[in-house]
């Protein structure tokens, strides 16, 4: 299964004003875990104007991520780095704005960071997808769904392969504050 695209990001369409509300939580660098990520890496943006960007995700039941087998299938969803040239130097990262996603799965594992993130694997992309630079805040949906499992936040390496964590979004006081802002 290769990663598939969606139509073109245009700043002249695509862009909508509005106001940003971090979670009140948030603190960068305070995670748990070897990783010392982020706590709380989710936010709410309220757009100042009416926009119809089609079906709209939502929101999970109460700890979710949990009652899901290892393996479950998850679509990542970015406009990141799609790719990078190498030779002649250091590696030169690509972006193409335009919306892809990947085939991933949940691997469950018993660190600190399981925590407040999910844990993704992106080897089912067979090297075409996963969590990469400038991903992040994309949605992580239950695969073949619109349900979002988390937020993408971190990769383990530079070449945007391998084991990506995302922010939990079926936390009790993740979804306390989302459903919190009007």
């Amino acid at each position: 299964m290769t990663y598939k695209s969606g139509p073109p990001f245009s700043l002249a369409t695509d862009f909508t004003q509005g106001t940003f509300h971090p979670d009140p939580d948030w603190c960068p660098g305070c995670g748990s875990g070897l990783q010392g990520f982020d706590s709380h890496d989710v936010a709410v943006v309220i757009l100042d104007s009416p926009r119809d960007p089609g079906a709209f995700g939502q929101l999970p039941s109460p700890n979710m991520a949990d009652t899901l087998p290892m393996k479950a299938d998850v679509d990542i969803v970015g406009y990141g780095v799609n790719g990078f040239i190498r030779g002649g130097g250091p590696p030169q990262q690509i972006f193409l704005f335009t919306r892809f996603f990947a085939p991933s799965q949940l691997i469950q594992s018993n660190n600190k960071a399981s925590d407040e993130f999910i844990k993704l694997t992106a080897n089912p992309s067979h090297g075409k997808g996963g969590i990469c630079f400038g991903d992040s805040g994309g949605p992580d949906l239950l695969g073949g769904t619109n349900i979002i499992l988390g937020v993408n936040s971190f990769v383990t390496n530079g070449n945007c392969a391998g084991v990506t964590y995302s922010q939990r979004v079926d936390l009790p006081d993740i979804l306390a504050f989302i459903n919190s802002v009007n």
